[in-house]
């Protein structure tokens, strides 16, 4: 009988959600609070160079001494504040999507891979295109020519990684309510479970 008993198939180990450290959300969540008014300062910085460098601005309007607005200033005003929050929130769902394949290992080892090289690949795309346009769209004019590190360059590039430092909080923790939310619906099965 114990011969046949060994036998028998073993079960495979049930796929669960592992939990998020909470002391990562505190980390994260000091860094975000120190980040914000960094990325808002950025962002003033940016926004005033953008606009300052439309090129149908009369010659001596500037921010500090402006003149009507033009339809370029508007447009390129519009196009930063806009491109800005929507890739905010891409860069957010991206991080959030692959903390969660790192997580939730009830989905199978393929899919968790291609969620991590997929969003990893998106990341790191998109980081490239941003930090090779913004820093020429945003002052209006070519800087291959000038320094790597100039001051266009520096404002450009701490604006964008200070804006993709904010996104780490919110992901983890959608990831960590996601949890939750899971651990919440294991605990009432069992409940209903024992009840029956």
């Amino acid at each position: 009988m114990s011969h046949q008993s060994s036998l028998l198939p073993k079960s495979a180990p049930a796929r669960r959600f592992r939990q998020p450290p909470a002391w990562i959300t505190w980390v994260l969540g000091v860094i975000f609070l120190l980040d914000v008014p960094v990325v808002l300062l950025l962002a003033f910085f940016m926004w005033w160079a953008v606009t300052n460098n439309a090129p149908d601005i009369p010659p001596g309007c500037s921010f500090m001494d402006p003149c009507p607005s033009a339809p370029g200033e508007y447009t390129r005003s519009l196009v930063f504040c806009l491109g800005s929050i929507l890739l905010w929130v891409v860069f957010a769902y991206s991080i959030y999507r692959l903390l969660l394949a790192c997580f939730d290992a009830r989905e199978s080892a393929d899919s968790r891979r291609t969620t991590i090289a997929v969003t990893s690949a998106l990341l790191v795309g998109l980081s490239a295109v941003v930090l090779c346009v913004l820093p020429d769209w945003a002052y209006g004019r070519p800087l291959f020519p000038q320094p790597f590190w100039n001051t266009a360059r520096i404002y450009s590039y701490a604006y964008f990684f200070a804006a993709l430092l904010s996104t780490l909080y919110p992901a983890y923790f959608a990831v960590r309510a996601r949890y939750f939310a899971y651990a919440d619906a294991r605990a009432s099965a069992a409940i209903g479970e024992t009840d029956s």
